[in-house]
């Protein structure tokens, strides 16, 4: 049987691998993101995509 001390470290362990994961989803996610903009820029030579994703997230808050 798992005692008290045993069910707590795995549980912090969970629980640190949980956020370990949600912080890579994150991260993969804004680069996709910013790898997007910058093609769009890219395509059309200009950096209005990229202004124009700031205004909308500036507008948001």
């Amino acid at each position: 049987m798992v005692d008290i001390a045993s069910y707590t470290l795995i549980s912090i362990t969970c629980f640190c691998f949980g956020l370990i994961v949600s912080f890579q989803i994150a991260h993969i996610h804004y680069c996709r993101k910013l790898t997007t903009l910058v093609r769009r820029s890219i395509s059309t030579k200009t950096i209005a995509p990229v202004l124009a994703e700031y205004e909308v997230l500036k507008s948001r808050k």
